[in-house]
């Protein structure tokens, strides 16, 4: 396995593209998410010279309410996975920004055949848990890729297709669920920022990348309101709103696409209210991955109790 230093370069073609603004080509399409029944941040990006698959992991909440998934929840699982698998076909990059199970794949090696990985770095920034999984998926996929290389802090050209990865961030309020990294791809002069899981910018720490890279497009893992909060942290989950705010205030972001935590709260549009205040006065598209798709959002995790009701297991 190769782990270069410096950039990589790539000639690989796009299997589709569409246009989404003068001049430039490049194709955003999130393939599973929670407002699509399931968790995940899972996306696909397409330029004129590469195709893009962002974190390929789906997984389902193990308990809510009580509950355990519902089987809807399992079909939707299995269905999404199957798209992602699809989509990993035609990719020619990989990007793993963490080792939680909902951003990747611990065991289907198959998807990184002949890939150019690019993932955190295991050795530094890191809990044992991740480390841990990411080394058994190295482990794995150890001669199957065409090159791998770690990203934290690094530029990588292919083309005309520019990704930009953050330092490692903090996963979250603390550094206890770890740490991923952000990342930004330009093709010519569009560009598309990829959070990861910093839950709404509940730290001054997410916001810097953000700022300097000026995306037109964000995916934006929201904050985690379905959790019952220590009251101790509630100012941090307001702050988070001051950071979205600043960040649509002091970008070019024209779509902000939140999904993620926030979308395994039922009441997800009731808590950030002050977002859509804010991008209704700066012009900004607020939409969840299902609706950036023009789907009707499938909140299946924040609806489990009402769907054991609905529709009873035997």
């Amino acid at each position: 396995m190769k782990n270069p230093q410096g950039v990589i370069a790539s000639s690989a073609g796009p299997f589709f593209w569409a246009r989404i603004g003068i001049g430039t080509e490049m194709r955003i399409l999130p393939l599973a998410a929670e407002s699509m029944g399931i968790r995940s941040m899972c996306t696909f990006v397409e330029t004129s010279d590469s195709a893009i698959l962002i974190d390929p992991g789906a997984e389902i909440g193990p308990y809510r309410y009580g509950l355990k998934p519902h089987p809807l929840e399992r079909f939707c699982l299995k269905k999404h996975r199957e798209r992602i698998s699809l989509y990993a076909r035609e990719s020619n990059i990989i990007v793993i920004t963490h080792y939680h199970h909902d951003h990747y794949h611990p065991d289907q090696s198959d998807l990184y055949e002949g890939k150019t990985l690019l993932l955190k770095n295991p050795n530094r920034h890191i809990n044992m848990k991740q480390r841990r999984r990411a080394f058994q998926l190295l482990k794995r996929i150890e001669g199957r890729v065409k090159e791998a290389s770690y990203v934290d802090g690094r530029i990588f050209q292919f083309e005309r297709t520019r990704l930009a990865f953050s330092d490692p961030l903090p996963h979250g309020v603390g550094t206890e669920r770890g740490y991923v990294v952000s990342v930004s791809i330009q093709a010519d002069e569009k560009k598309f920022l990829y959070t990861s899981d910093v839950q709404g910018f509940r730290s001054d720490a997410h916001l810097p990348f953000i700022l300097d890279q000026n995306p037109d497009v964000i995916y934006l893992d929201g904050p985690t309101t379905y959790l019952r909060e220590n009251p101790a942290e509630e100012e941090p989950i307001e702050k988070s709103f001051e950071r979205i705010k600043r960040c649509m205030e002091g970008t070019s972001v024209s779509t902000l696409i939140i999904d993620h935590h926030l979308l395994r709260d039922i009441s997800w549009e009731e808590r950030i209210e002050p977002i859509f205040d804010t991008a209704h006065a700066c012009g900004i598209v607020v939409q969840t991955a299902a609706q950036y798709r023009g789907e009707e959002n499938d909140l299946l995790e924040a609806r489990r109790n009402i769907l054991y009701q609905t529709d009873p297991v035997a």
